[in-house]
């Protein structure tokens, strides 16, 4: 007994992955497939993943460009780096978790392309002017925040309901 994956086949169209404790089908030439072989289509997952990433790095860049020499891991933070320090952290502690969510709900197929790019725009928006807020020291980073919340909170429902209703 077989199921199909949710992954799209090198194969070919229909072709199944053995049951828990059935063997593994063999391709053509005889060779159990692999994860290796197989191309998963996530573009919206791959542009908000690479924008997220480089908002990261560069806050990161920022971060120790101002540290320099002076200020050692673990030493008290002088008070001009404790913003881009925080913007820093945060946006690396809540970008992994939407964009997990974002590629989940990508490689499920639960939210169509539109809405997508309309969550990962907006987690990525989000990031910015939070990022932003801090740096200025303004409201900005209420509204990055807020955003982000509002994102994720929508993306993790919408990734259970997909998965109360589904198989």
């Amino acid at each position: 007994m077989s199921r199909p994956h949710p992954w799209p086949s090198p194969h070919g169209a229909g072709e199944s992955i053995p049951a828990p404790g059935a063997s593994a089908a063999l391709t053509p030439g005889g060779i159990a497939p692999s994860l290796s072989s197989m191309h998963l289509a996530i573009p919206v997952t791959l542009l908000y993943g690479g924008l997220c990433t480089l908002l990261v790095t560069l806050l990161g860049l920022n971060v120790s460009r101002l540290r320099g020499t002076t200020v050692g891991v673990g030493a008290t933070l002088p008070a001009e780096l404790v913003r881009p320090v925080r913007a820093h952290g945060n946006a690396t502690e809540w970008v992994p978790l939407g964009l997990l969510l974002l590629l989940v709900l990508e490689l499920s197929g639960a939210a169509g392309t539109f809405a997508l790019h309309l969550l990962g725009g907006s987690l990525f928006l989000g990031r910015v002017l939070h990022a932003a807020g801090l740096y200025g020291r303004n409201r900005l980073s209420i509204a990055g925040a807020s955003l982000t919340y509002l994102v994720l909170l929508v993306m993790s429902g919408w990734a259970v309901v997909a998965r109360l209703n589904g198989p």
